[in-house]
């Protein structure tokens, strides 16, 4: 996405200001993907899409989430081997800055005011959910993108009542599924919307809507029936039953509750201004309800907005354990409510107005906060993202001279995906699956080309030329450590250690190879 493009789409004039804006969120985004420590479940996604590059998710390798984000991100693997997470954190910041975009372009669309669209467009920006999947590889941003670009169609469908409208709608929404599960009730609350508002939309809206998210979702159903034991394990078994597993293991499975949850939710509510945004939105609405609406607030959008967030708080409380990422699907309708109601303020005394953005402006700081500490710990230490790529090449330096060969297993694929080396399929996943391996039968994981602790015996028949580990070495509240068994079982092999020189990783080289490669060097 280019400077002039999104200058042009925020701005309130298209000048210097406006361009000056737009490069200062710009720089933001690509500031905040090199500078965001890395979460330990990037470990999937880098690895689901450098694995999509030559194999077929779920046939050939296990994949937890649907297929979709894999495969888009599969070409940025593929043409970037070597820096294939820089360029991974920076394609997700240029989705967050599309998602901005088509936020703004919906909100125009339904009638806010530019003004209004702009401020209503950086409060979302600022969200601490926002801030955070903008920053990470993860398939949250790209779905949100999706649905962003649906509400816009569902504006235009609304005005224009055209059946192609609805059909796009839906196809994007099918789409934002096929990526991240938990979108699936924000488009069903449209789809339940148009049913209850039969002047604009109607059962025969609805039925537009339903067909082009089946047209949506048909790239992953496909895939489902080519591999159906391995897909719905993946995207429904194991989140169903594998989180609770590991939290009861770690003795925290009391924080998985119901009443856990919710707390969850309102702590990640409040760090940013989505909450006070929410708060000022109810309260504006209890203080109109018994005022006639006024002939540009009788409009159906307003009716669909209650139905979206509903739905995407639901959408944000099914994934077990609840975490910041989940409610991003309630930040596309948030956008547009938060436009109505900044338009609303300008009939405020300049008082309440004022009072209105300050609380807003306010609310924002925990979040900007957060992410303006980590980039102040770049600029003075350098970005651990790069030193990421460094440390994975001189780790693939490493294994190639030592052993002559490139395989190497390791639960935090992340960490190698630019080293060139041969990664080991079997733990695609990252520490997931691995780590509660006991919830899989042998003969399953196998069959799921997934490896547990179980099955490690299985290394035997071909040793990896190189283990990775001491980036899954547990946490205060979860202090089980997925990686002591591929430890104890390079220790046991004869693996030479070497210390990454992030002082934190372990890279076990087996010494064994390093002599057969010598002998055959030496007498070939």
């Amino acid at each position: 996405m280019s400077a002039s493009f999104v200058a042009k789409t925020i701005s309130p004039s298209g000048g210097r200001l406006g361009f000056l804006l737009a490069m200062l969120v710009i720089s933001w985004f690509a500031g905040l993907a090199l500078a965001t420590p890395f979460d330990h479940d990037e470990s999937q996604y880098v690895a689901g899409a450098l694995f999509s590059t030559k194999m077929l998710i779920f046939r050939d390798f296990l994949y937890l989430q649907p297929p979709l984000h894999a495969w888009a991100y599969a070409p940025v693997a593929w043409a970037f081997p070597t820096t294939m997470v820089i360029a991974m954190r920076l394609v997700t910041a240029m989705t967050a800055l599309g998602t901005l975009a088509a936020l703004w372009a919906a909100q125009r669309r339904a009638g806010v005011s530019r003004s209004s669209a702009i401020i209503a467009t950086l409060l979302i920006a600022a969200t601490a959910a926002f801030q955070f999947t903008a920053s990470v590889v993860r398939n949250d941003m790209l779905p949100t993108l999706l649905s962003s670009l649906a509400l816009l169609l569902v504006m235009a469908a609304l005005r224009s009542g055209r059946r192609l409208h609805w059909v796009g709608a839906g196809l994007l929404f099918g789409l934002a599924i096929a990526t991240k599960l938990n979108f699936a009730p924000l488009g069903l609350a449209v789809g339940l919307f148009a049913i209850a508002n039969r002047g604009r939309c109607g059962l025969r809206a609805a039925m537009m809507l339903a067909a082009g998210a089946l047209i949506g979702t048909l790239p992953m159903l496909a895939i489902g029936a080519a591999a159906p034991e391995a897909f719905l394990y993946g995207v429904l078994h194991y989140g169903a039953v594998a989180p609770h597993a590991w939290y009861a293991a770690n003795g925290a499975g009391d924080e998985l509750s119901l009443l856990e949850k919710l707390a969850d939710l309102l702590k990640y509510l409040v760090r940013g201004p989505a909450l006070m945004a929410l708060l000022l939105l109810a309260l504006h609405g209890l203080a109109n309800r018994r005022r006639p609406p006024s002939p540009e607030r009788k409009l159906p959008e307003h009716s669909l907005i209650v139905w979206m967030i509903v739905g995407a708080l639901i959408g944000a409380a099914l994934p077990t354990p609840t975490q910041v990422q989940y409610l991003m699907p309630v930040l596309v309708p948030l956008a547009l409510a938060l436009g109505y109601l900044l338009d609303d303020a300008h009939r405020w005394s300049p008082t309440w107005r004022y009072a209105l953005l300050g609380l807003l402006g306010l609310a924002a700081i925990p979040s900007l906060w957060g992410a303006a500490r980590d980039m102040t710990v770049m600029l003075r230490d350098g970005s651990a993202v790069i030193a990421a790529t460094r440390d994975a090449r001189w780790a693939g330096d490493r294994v190639r001279a030592m052993t002559g060969d490139d395989e190497i297993l390791t639960l935090s694929p992340h960490m190698v995906a630019d080293s060139g080396l041969t990664i080991d399929p079997r733990l695609a996943t990252g520490p997931f699956v691995y780590r509660t391996g006991w919830t899989l039968d042998p003969d399953r994981a196998r069959l799921l080309h997934t490896l547990t602790p179980a099955t490690i015996p299985d290394l035997n028949r071909d040793r990896p030329d190189a283990i990775l580990v001491g980036y899954e070495a547990g946490t205060r509240n979860l202090p089980l450590r997925p990686d002591d068994m591929l430890t104890a079982y390079a220790v046991r092999n004869g693996y030479r250690m070497l210390t990454m020189p992030d002082g934190i990783g372990r890279l076990f080289v087996w010494k064994n190879l390093r002599s057969d490669h010598d002998q055959r060097l030496e007498h070939p």
